[in-house]
């Protein structure tokens, strides 16, 4: 079960006189991972199978000169794909047609070379996203995806299902200018041991949502590096101080036997998390939300769990597994009709509910298929934006991907 509250600045509030400007929506694109190369229009996107443990493109636009560029390993490929963009900056194919738009061979710096069996160069004539795998390129077909998925009893679960869309993802999807995402409770470092447990089955996520949405990763240079830009945008609104402050006052009042706070590892600078037992929920949600609001902090109370004692986090009014999806939807430009959330519980139901596509797999848990007929949403209705999957877990996810059209 999920239910959550949402603080606003009070007229009234202590808040300063010159009050933060809300985060912009801008997205500088130096940011952006270079393994992460989502379709642009009017360049090359060139994805590459190999063995080699670094890869250079050697190559020359319209008739330019020769030149060598880096490609970049894809996290979600474990280890089999990198990627390079080139990008035109309006260049054409030669009037003439004697020379190609871009043609190129790979090499991987130490005297090994890539080059098709006919002796000649590899050729593009065309913008687009192409692949080169075992001396064969293509370009690439099929729609480019944002899929982001909850882990436990979804994307994991059933080690055979799992292997499954890992197969599909480095076959078919990531090719494609694809881009997956995990978003879970899980911090970090908990994160990677799973990674470790399910090596042999799990597809390697390229940005990593965590910690209620208030955390988001991207991989760069073998690690996980949070999102700076996302980061600041949690300050808006936000003191940290206050609300330990707030939240340290309603455990006063409730009493350690009926609220606690959860271990430091589940806390973070813009997420405070307690266990509050149900008896005196209510009283600590009004306590905290007033608060906060008198104290011109912004923020969303999440209540989450099942049983007599629940988990509540305070998290920035910026935060949530919907609001992190945004994010990287927005900074890596997909429309919502090309993103895919997928579920299976009450904790996944802020990211079903946003404009995206959304897929509830064949497992999902009962408060989530309350949540879906109470906002009446219709699974079977002609282009539903949500629909409930037949199959479990991550055979659900590939379903659900068929069904919209987008495997």
């Amino acid at each position: 079960m999920v239910q959550e509250i949402v603080t606003k600045q009070s007229r009234k509030s202590k808040a300063s006189k010159s009050p933060q400007q809300p985060p912009s929506d801008s997205f500088d694109a130096q940011q952006s991972p270079p393994a992460i190369q989502t379709p642009q229009k009017n360049d090359i996107v060139l994805y590459y199978c190999t063995g080699w443990p670094e890869a250079k493109l050697h190559c020359s636009i319209s008739a330019g000169e020769w030149q060598d560029q880096d490609f970049t390993q894809v996290n979600s490929s474990n280890g089999k794909w990198c990627v390079t963009r080139i990008p035109l900056n309006g260049a054409l194919s030669h009037p003439s047609g004697d020379h190609p738009l871009l043609e190129f061979v790979v090499h991987d710096g130490q005297g090994k070379w890539d080059k098709p069996q006919t002796g000649d160069n590899y050729v593009i004539s065309e913008a687009g996203v192409f692949s080169l795998s075992q001396g064969k390129l293509q370009q690439s077909s099929g729609e480019a995806v944002l899929l982001v998925s909850d882990l436990d009893d979804t994307m994991i679960g059933d080690d055979a299902a799992t292997a499954a869309f890992r197969d599909y993802w480095e076959a078919q999807a990531l090719t494609r200018g694809s881009l997956l995402v995990y978003n879970t409770g899980r911090a970090v470092d908990k994160f990677e041991e799973l990674c470790r447990e399910k090596q042999h089955c799990l597809a390697m996520p390229d940005v990593l949502m965590s910690s209620v949405g208030t955390k988001v990763y991207n991989w760069h240079q073998g690690n996980w590096v949070e999102d700076e830009q996302y980061a600041r945008r949690l300050a808006h609104a936000w003191k940290l101080d206050t609300v330990r402050e707030a939240t340290y006052a309603a455990l006063a009042a409730a009493g350690r036997e009926k609220m606690h706070f959860r271990p430091p590892e589940e806390q973070n600078d813009h997420k405070v998390t307690c266990g509050v037992h149900m008896d005196v929920m209510d009283q600590v949600q009004q306590q905290i939300s007033e608060t906060l609001q008198k104290e011109g902090v912004e923020a969303r109370l999440i209540l989450s769990g099942k049983g007599d004692w629940r988990y509540l986090d305070i998290v920035s009014i910026n935060a949530g597994k919907l609001q992190a999806l945004e994010f990287v939807r927005l900074k890596y430009g997909f429309a919502h009709n090309k993103t895919i959330a997928c579920g299976d519980s009450g904790n996944d139901k802020d990211m079903l509910s946003g404009q995206n596509l959304a897929i509830v797999v064949g497992n999902a848990q009962p408060d989530l298929m309350k949540w879906v007929n109470e906002t009446q949403l219709d699974p079977n209705a002609k282009n539903a934006r949500l629909l409930i999957t037949d199959a479990h877990m991550a055979k659900g996810i590939l379903e659900g991907l068929a069904s919209f059209g987008l495997k």
